[in-house]
């Protein structure tokens, strides 16, 4: 119709013939278009006029509202499949009638097999709020579901679509007198969380008003959501309940609408699914729930954080509303998602495996943004976990006399006192009769020929300025040295084959066990723990591992498939690194989790290594993304 009204002129008849042909249709296809376009254009300033025997002709008779409308179709039709997706999305969320398939057809001017390719993407994003399109012969399709659900996914497609949404209540204060209505829900509502001294977020500020907005259009079409009596009585406090309904009883009069019972307690139930400042009652099931989280870390990643009591209070206060959003499939953004993930890249990964336990004991999936506010709390412990620097036990060789000896580690202990512990001195005839299991380091004025368990390090007689700016690198820790400890090149394989993820782990179990001991029972842990939790990190890569301890030292096995196998339900991997914890006390897991978590993120580095395939690659990652480490921890 855009293209048959381009072709009518105002000032002569066209004729039918000359229409079809331009058209490349039949006179009787443009003869229907010509009714339809006449039809669109009569409430809109123009009407197409019939002259016998001539043709057709276009007649103004309101030039702005006929520009107004053909200007605002302009470069409306969506143009590729992405647009034509939030196209279907959209009207399958605003009708609540059935919609045929011709019909959206021609409104997008695509192909039936076209469609149905776009519309099958429409209905994954509507599968992650248990929506469905019902499909009815004659009548056409239609989105089904629950209200609540209907809602929940309105919201975070406009979230998507436009960002923040709204303004912040604070912005609106002097606003004109034709304020809009966000604008009035926004004001309401800070008004009511203001007279209770109830502080939330920016972030879960502008979700409230957008929810708002959605029940009130929702109420004005007739459609109500139900809320069940049960959970509601156990989850939702009084304070949640009384702002929700100081709101609601705000906005009854200026915006014309009446909000029932049950839509003043969605309204409560969204506003206890936010962070904020009131006192939350962390009862058994909650405590329970952070200390199987944190036990799940230390088998996991060897990694004790169980004692960290502000850790424990933290998750806990976190989990109270996490545990609403969880019970009412509601969704929290995360601004930090990006920085968090990239940043802090072992909480990250941390937080995804703490986070299968609420996954199993809820029976749902977190998305990234939940995982990343957990991931922020284990980051703060992480940190002060560093800050507590772990001091050494030094074993000191000198072949100058037990007076040298004594005085050099002296001048040690003084130079370095807050890396070492203790520092024991003897000859270099006397190194064997040494337990070493209580040294971290050897220092040594001579050569050590004898072999050691430790890192040795040679220093001159009397320490100089560059001994001791030496020395202090290399107690810090030489990242680069212990990483690739973890990665023998033996258990690396470049091109494994195999279509399932089973097949997969099997290989290289096979593979492993032909360079180092396993236990009999490895591949079996290994496949426990997929049925635990999920090991698929994104970005084509999981990282697989034992549900429990079972070596005696930790490696890693890095093996890239031939072609991508299906993980889980909805993620493909073509890179796994197969990891197995050591059971014996590591002072050094901590950066090898890190490093390593660090590199499992990285889009590109993964993409580099699927495409090269070697070990070089590897180590070159693995260096790279540690001198990355060191930089951005200063």
């Amino acid at each position: 119709m855009t293209k048959l009204l381009s072709l009518l002129t105002q000032n002569e008849p066209r004729p039918l013939s000359e229409l079809a042909a331009k058209m490349n249709l039949s006179t009787k296809t443009v003869r229907n278009l010509v009714k339809e376009l006449d039809e669109a254009l009569r409430d809109n300033g123009a009407h197409v006029v019939s002259k016998r025997g001539e043709g057709f002709m276009l007649e103004v008779t309101d030039l702005e509202a006929f520009q107004s409308l053909f200007l605002s179709g302009a470069g409306q039709t969506p143009s590729d499949s992405a647009q034509r997706v939030r196209f279907l999305i959209e009207q399958f969320l605003k009708n609540d009638d059935y919609m045929k398939m011709d019909e959206l057809c021609e409104q997008l001017y695509v192909s039936r097999k076209t469609l149905a390719a776009d519309i099958r993407k429409a209905e994954e994003f509507f599968e992650e709020f248990h929506l469905e399109l019902e499909r009815k012969p004659h009548y056409g399709m239609r989105l089904t579901g629950g209200e609540f659900s209907r809602r929940l996914c309105m919201a975070q497609y406009m979230q998507k679509q436009s960002g923040k949404g709204v303004v912040q209540g604070a912005e609106i204060k002097n606003a004109p007198e034709d304020i809009s209505e966000e604008q009035l829900i926004a004001d309401a509502l800070l008004e009511a969380l203001e007279k209770e001294e109830y502080h939330i977020s920016d972030v879960g500020f502008h979700s409230l008003v957008l929810h708002i907005a959605i029940s009130v259009k929702r109420i004005r079409a007739g459609q109500y959501v139900s809320v069940g009596n049960a959970d509601y009585a156990q989850l939702i406090g009084e304070t949640e309940a009384r702002i929700a309904r100081e709101c609601t009883a705000k906005l009854e009069q200026p915006m014309e609408v009446v909000f029932p019972e049950e839509e003043i307690r969605y309204l409560a139930i969204h506003l206890a699914g936010k962070e904020s400042n009131q006192n939350l009652v962390i009862d058994s099931e909650i405590q329970k729930l952070v200390q199987e989280m944190l036990q799940e870390i230390y088998e996991v990643f060897q990694i004790d954080l169980r004692d960290d009591l502000e850790l424990f209070a933290s998750l806990g206060r976190h989990l109270v509303p996490l545990v609403i959003r969880l019970k009412y499939g509601m969704k929290l953004r995360n601004p930090l998602l990006q920085e968090v993930k990239k940043r802090y890249s072992l909480a990250y990964t941390m937080a995804m495996q703490a986070c299968a336990v609420l996954e199993r004991h809820y029976q749902t999936l977190l998305d990234s943004n939940e995982t990343a506010y957990i991931a922020l709390a284990l980051e703060l412990s992480l940190e002060r976990h560093r800050k507590q620097i772990e001091k050494k036990r030094v074993l000191f060789v000198c072949a100058s006399g037990a007076g040298t000896a004594k005085l050099m580690a002296y001048r040690m202990q003084e130079a370095f006192r807050d890396y070492i512990e203790e520092i024991v001195t003897c000859d270099q005839f006397s190194i064997g009769k040494q337990d070493f299991s209580r040294i971290d380091y050897l220092f040594t004025t001579v050569p050590i020929r004898e072999k050691v368990p430790v890192p040795i390090y040679e220093v001159q007689k009397i320490l100089e300025f560059g001994d001791i700016s030496g020395i202090r690198h290399f107690l810090d820790g030489a990242q680069e040295r212990d990483i690739l400890e973890y990665y023998p090149e033996k258990l690396f394989f470049p091109h494994l084959q195999g279509e399932t993820k089973e097949e997969i782990l099997k290989t290289m179990t096979e593979k492993i066990r032909e360079v180092r001991p396993l236990p009999m029972e490895f591949y079996q842990a290994v496949l426990k723990r997929e049925e635990l939790a999920r090991t698929c990190m994104g970005n084509q890569v999981a990282m697989p591992h034992p549900y429990r301890v079972m070596t005696e030292d930790t490696f890693v096995s890095v093996g890239i498939l031939e072609k991508p196998v299906k993980w889980d339900e909805s993620q493909w991997v073509q890179a796994v690194f197969l990891v197995s914890v050591s059971r014996k006390k590591q002072k050094k897991i901590q950066n090898f989790y890190s490093t390593t978590a660090r590199l499992l993120l990285d889009e590109e580095k993964i993409k580099t290594l699927i495409k090269e395939r070697n070990y070089e690659t590897l180590k070159k990652l693995l260096l790279t993304v540690g001198r990355e480490k060191e930089e951005a921890d200063g």
